[in-house]
């Protein structure tokens, strides 16, 4: 402390004793006055020390938040690596079965807040023919996220949205856009399948009842002339927690034939991996001409489509991680013939 404050307080001190004495103190008074200084300028000392201690403890503080903004976060941090080893069957009515096990990889590396890479590689097994594909990359890109906006960039899953997958459960390359809160546009651009490709959906929920969606998707390929210009949409209506109806229809406006697919379904409850013992059911009638879309996602139409007719299923979670599906169709092709179908698959998740 300065001589100056210890002088002030001496001269308080010996002021107030003065005044209240009225008379000259003396030695031993003096050097008690002393002592009562010295002891409030160790208190004041402390005191500063306290001060000066805390605002190093506010510094230290700032600059490891500091470093911890600059350095991010550890590798293991930054990435995670999920997957699913899966098996699946279709038995068609005169035609050979299909077996097929599947081991996906799932690993997502986080760059920051904002951007990320995502990723799914593929190795499968057919069981009918013997024969062994590694290491194929459905898809790869990089994922950018602000707020109500993001931008997707590389190979990417191609999910129509408004129709729930009517159009297409796929992939194609380029770019994607994504924005809005309360109701959703989605913007795509690029390849799929080596055809030109340019989509554009709005999404919304009206109330925790109604959803709808309307989407246009544009496919020109380059060696022909055979465009699909197809605009499609859906309804969903939720009935209460466990029952939902759901239409969607897709019309392609080039074609000239079997030009317009539909599917109506109703659903009750439904399996999540993440819950043991979860189940649900559904019923729908599809009606899918080739001609109306691209890729759809109904797995009893993966092994070939151009039919229309009923479907039934099921699905279940015998334990956490899994999810277990049995479904079955009912119907014809459009170019004659009848077609059962008959589709199970078994996934682990980790």
């Amino acid at each position: 402390m300065k001589k100056s404050i210890a002088s002030a307080l001496t001269a308080a001190i010996v002021l107030g004793v003065a005044s209240t004495s009225f008379a000259t103190p003396t030695d031993e008074e003096v050097q008690a006055l002393r002592e009562r200084v010295a002891e409030l300028e160790r208190i004041i000392q402390q005191q500063n020390n306290s001060k000066a201690s805390q605002r190093e403890v506010d510094y230290l503080d700032s600059r490891v938040s500091e470093l911890e903004r600059t350095s991010g976060d550890s590798l293991s941090d930054k990435l995670s690596i999920g997957g699913e080893l899966r098996y699946r069957f279709w038995s068609r009515y005169k035609a050979s079965d299909v077996s097929n096990l599947q081991f996906r990889l799932l690993p997502t590396f986080k760059v920051d807040e904002h951007f990320a890479v995502k990723a799914r590689i593929n190795a499968s097994y057919d069981m009918n023919n013997d024969t062994r594909t590694f290491y194929r990359t459905d898809y790869a890109y990089l994922e950018s996220k602000f707020d109500n906006f993001q931008l997707n960039a590389g190979k990417l899953p191609l999910f129509t949205n408004a129709d729930e997958g009517l159009v297409a459960d796929d992939y194609f390359s380029g770019l994607q856009a994504i924005a809005g809160e309360k109701i959703k546009f989605a913007v795509n651009a690029g390849k799929f399948s080596g055809d030109n490709y340019v989509g554009v959906e709005a999404t919304t929920n009206f109330n925790d009842k109604i959803d709808a969606g309307l989407g246009y998707h544009y496919f020109k390929p380059d060696s022909s002339d055979n465009d699909f210009s197809i605009i499609a949409g859906g309804v969903g209506f939720n009935i209460n927690e466990d029952w939902r109806l759901f239409g969607a229809v897709a019309h392609n406006t080039e074609a000239h034939s079997d030009e317009t697919a539909f599917n109506i379904e109703g659903s009750y409850m439904g399996a999540k991996k993440e819950e043991k013992g979860t189940w649900g059911a559904y019923a729908a009638y599809r009606y899918i001409p080739g001609n109306a879309v691209v890729a759809p996602t109904y797995d009893t139409f993966e092994q070939t489509v151009n039919k229309k007719g009923f479907e039934v299923g099921a699905t279940w979670t015998p334990y956490k991680n899994t999810l277990t599906k049995l479904a079955y169709f009912h119907g014809k092709y459009f170019g004659g013939g009848d077609d059962r179908t008959l589709f199970a698959r078994a996934s682990i998740f980790f």
